[in-house]
């Protein structure tokens, strides 16, 4: 969850004990005080239930409390009406369709039927919150399929640009990261580096163990990867058994370095790669390039060992 979200996440926390306590000190408890610690207790729950399940829980908490306070405000029932669309809210955010249609008008209908079943004065006051009601619910309508629509937009995103074995970001992501960083170039930052690797002789694995373990051998090598960069630096599957790593604002020498450091931990569990090393110098292309023949070259000198590349990062070297 991002920040403005967990920034509204919390007002919606404060805003809801404040208005508790408003109620509690217009209405006094008196000997109900034990019906607002249940109901106390209930929120908490759902608080803790973090902000994916919590409207789940408090479609229902806050329905049933909004009757409650309908019946304990007697005459003064009408300023329960401005949190009734809490309710719509929370069925949208908890439920899909038709669901959250459902909720939403069962509580609705309640809470408009609550006043008349339980004898207060339905003048216009309970006109204008009877006819509240429907909007409420075709904005329950709107929101909870903007949700739905969002969600599935926000799945094929994540699709298009994650590789569904290892969950790194794929190729097209990579190529997206590197644009970003190249227009940062250009605005005047430093330069940035790129390791290509590939896994030694991994068709053997397939070949030899299956390709189960070829695979789990892949997700072993990506938490590895992921494991030993630092935060800003992007891991991602390049294709078959070939990873990228993309180094903001890094020079060929510490690209090198983390190379090398990257290829003794892969060694340790028993896993041999060759390192392909360049430094963007103007051209995505030939960036991708001069680290692929970097790799190539690590490939022919005899694999297990970091090459970086020649024209872009002075002499060459290979270890």
């Amino acid at each position: 969850m991002d920040r403005l979200a967990r920034v509204l996440y919390g007002v919606a926390w404060v805003g809801l004990p404040l208005g508790i306590a408003v109620q509690l000190w217009i209405f006094p408890p008196g000997p109900w005080a034990w019906v607002y610690g249940v109901f106390a207790l209930v929120f908490l729950m759902a608080l803790l239930k973090g902000p994916r399940e919590a409207p789940r829980y408090l479609t229902h908490a806050v329905g049933a409390y909004l009757l409650f306070e309908l019946w304990h405000s007697e005459a003064d029932w009408v300023g329960v009406g401005f949190f009734v669309p809490a309710v719509y809210l929370l069925a949208a955010f908890a439920y899909r369709l038709p669901w959250a249609l459902a909720f939403g008008f069962l509580w609705g209908a309640a809470l408009v039927a609550a006043p008349w079943a339980l004898g207060r004065e339905t003048g216009l006051e309970w006109a204008h919150f009877v006819l509240a009601q429907p909007v409420l619910l075709a904005l329950t309508l709107l929101l909870a399929r903007f949700r739905e629509l969002h969600g599935q937009a926000r799945f094929w995103r994540e699709q298009a640009l994650t590789d569904p074995l290892t969950g790194l970001p794929n190729r097209r992501a990579l190529e997206m990261a590197l644009e970003k960083e190249a227009a940062r170039v250009e605005r005047g930052e430093k330069p940035f580096s790129l390791i290509l690797l590939d896994l030694d002789d991994f068709k053997r694995v397939n070949d030899e163990k299956g390709h189960p373990e070829g695979d789990r051998l892949l997700q072993e090598v990506a938490r590895h990867l992921v494991a030993h960069v630092r935060r800003g630096d992007l891991v991602a599957r390049f294709g078959g058994e070939e990873f990228a790593i993309l180094l903001p604002a890094t020079d060929c020498l510490r690209a090198e370095r983390l190379a090398e450091r990257l290829k003794e931990g892969l060694a340790a569990r028993g896993v041999t790669a060759s390192f392909g090393v360049a430094l963007y110098q103007g051209s995505l292309e030939a960036l991708l390039q001069k680290a692929d023949q970097a790799l190539y070259r690590a490939k022919g000198l005899g694999k297990n060992r970091v090459v970086r590349d020649t024209e872009g990062c002075g002499l060459q070297g290979t270890r």
